[in-house]
């Protein structure tokens, strides 16, 4: 008379572990299962089915803001906006809350905003070409930072905060006018075995001028 209930045990617990695989790759995902997601490159197509859209690359599509569509990919783990004409990183972008990828090369980007900052799971942010003059004093809070590439920016000010960054495995300020002083001080922040740093030739000049 046992055997009907642990009948039913097995196919339970088979049921559970069909399901714990795709529990488990839905929402904040590792890289290496990021790595083998569909990149959608059409907003319209993401959005037929955004909860299992993780990837989204939008490069090239002459935009001036992130589009509001965006937002509702709510399990979005890797964003690429590169080459378009965006300003501002907007306050929503907290929305977003298993982002670990943001890439807005080549933009009009003049901030790092507290939002942004917000973003606690972020490990590659990428920002290179844009206008950005201000690196925030609080740039610490994106503790789990691995990739920081603020490369061909205006840059005037780089805080000594940079060096709490201790994840970090590339630096990029390639093309960014900066002094000896500056540089120096930078380096000595991050241990060479572990993070690249990646200087430009430095200058007898005041940094971002």
């Amino acid at each position: 008379m046992f055997k009907k209930p642990v009948t039913n045990y097995i196919v339970l617990l088979a049921v559970l572990m069909m399901a714990a695989p795709m529990a488990s790759f839905g929402q904040l995902i590792t890289f290496e299962q990021l790595d083998t997601c569909k990149i959608y490159t059409d907003l319209s197509l993401a959005l037929k089915n955004p909860a299992k859209v993780y990837r989204l690359h939008l490069k090239h599509k002459k935009l001036t803001e992130i589009p509001a569509e965006v937002f509702k990919l709510s399990n979005l783990n890797e964003l690429v906006l590169d080459r378009n004409r965006i300003t501002e990183i907007t306050d929503r972008i907290t929305e977003l809350p298993y982002l670990q990828s943001l890439s807005i090369n080549e933009n009009r980007i003049d901030s790092i905003t507290p939002a942004l900052l917000q973003m606690k799971h972020l490990k590659n942010l990428q920002l290179g070409d844009n206008y950005i003059v201000v690196i925030p004093d609080d740039i610490e809070k994106l503790s789990k930072l691995e990739v920081l590439a603020l490369w061909d920016n205006p840059i005037d000010y780089y805080p000594n905060a940079l060096g709490s960054l201790k994840n970090l495995t590339i630096l990029d300020f390639m093309h960014n006018q900066m002094s000896y002083g500056t540089q120096d001080r930078i380096a000595v922040m991050f241990d060479p075995k572990k993070t690249k740093i990646y200087f430009p030739p430095p200058c007898a000049c005041d940094d971002g001028h």
